[in-house]
């Protein structure tokens, strides 16, 4: 088998075997990396435009990404016998800065802090598959 027919067939599997959205993730990377590389050559100004302009991407495909898996949740309940659901969330800090002048000294202090408690099980047993629903 020539190396170019080992290629194609590789391709042809990973296709199959990778879901649709991996692919255009790995797509969009790739292509964020050609930008990249040719936003370097314009110089720095160019490249501080790309990074901008990829970190606004970045949060938009990131806010897609958690509306896709709430819905992919949504699907699996509805399709679901049994569903079990457990969630905590909290998000807490809290900082403080402070400055003191006197005659003879400068003081300058910073404390913070913050507490985080995050988790998320979701457990589905039985039910019809999504294909069978859908028809």
């Amino acid at each position: 088998m020539s190396a170019e027919v080992a290629a194609a067939v590789t391709r042809a599997a990973l296709e199959m075997a990778i879901p649709g959205y991996m692919r255009a993730a790995y797509s969009a990377l790739s292509s964020s990396g050609q930008e990249v590389k040719s936003a370097e050559s314009g110089g720095l100004a160019k490249l501080e435009e790309e990074a901008k302009k990829q970190s606004i991407v970045m949060e938009f495909q990131a806010h897609q990404a958690r509306v896709a898996q709430e819905l992919a949740i949504a699907e699996r309940i509805s399709v679901s016998h049994e569903v079990v659901i457990e969630e905590y969330y909290e998000g807490a800090g809290k900082g403080q800065l402070g400055l003191k002048v006197d005659a003879e000294a400068l003081s300058l202090g910073a404390s913070g802090d913050g507490r985080r408690v995050t988790k998320r099980v979701i457990r589905f047993s039985g039910g019809l598959s999504v294909e069978a629903v859908t028809e």
